[in-house]
């Protein structure tokens, strides 16, 4: 949606968990380059329920999707030099709290090797 307005949230995400929302994350794009366009553009996320057949939202904790995820942790395991992290690294639905507190524990890693 493009608007008429410098600034609309004034943060490149905003996420929302009441029930009158219709829309479950708005997104500022501008925000994210730290743009200084006189409009802006909004995109919100509507949630939809999941058929067979469809793409996850979220991983999907199954014994076929775990042997998918150990063969890219094996493959992840032998780069040199690169870090990774976070959610899709560890395959794992986290609270951001958990996320940032499993990056602090890379960081107290990898500075002690």
């Amino acid at each position: 949606e493009r608007l008429e307005e410098v600034n609309h949230q004034g943060v490149a995400v905003m996420n929302y968990t009441d029930r009158e929302t219709p829309y479950t994350r708005s997104i500022e794009h501008k925000h994210f380059e730290f743009g200084t366009q006189p409009v802006t553009y909004v995109t919100k996320e509507y949630p939809a329920d999941w058929q067979p057949g469809e793409e996850a939202y979220y991983p999907v904790n199954n014994e076929r999707n775990q042997k998918l995820y150990c063969q890219y942790a094996a493959l992840a395991a032998e780069q040199k030099n690169v870090i990774f992290g976070g959610r899709l690294a560890e395959y794992k639905y986290y609270d951001m709290d958990d996320v940032i507190a499993s990056a602090m524990d890379m960081v107290k890693k990898v500075m002690a090797e």
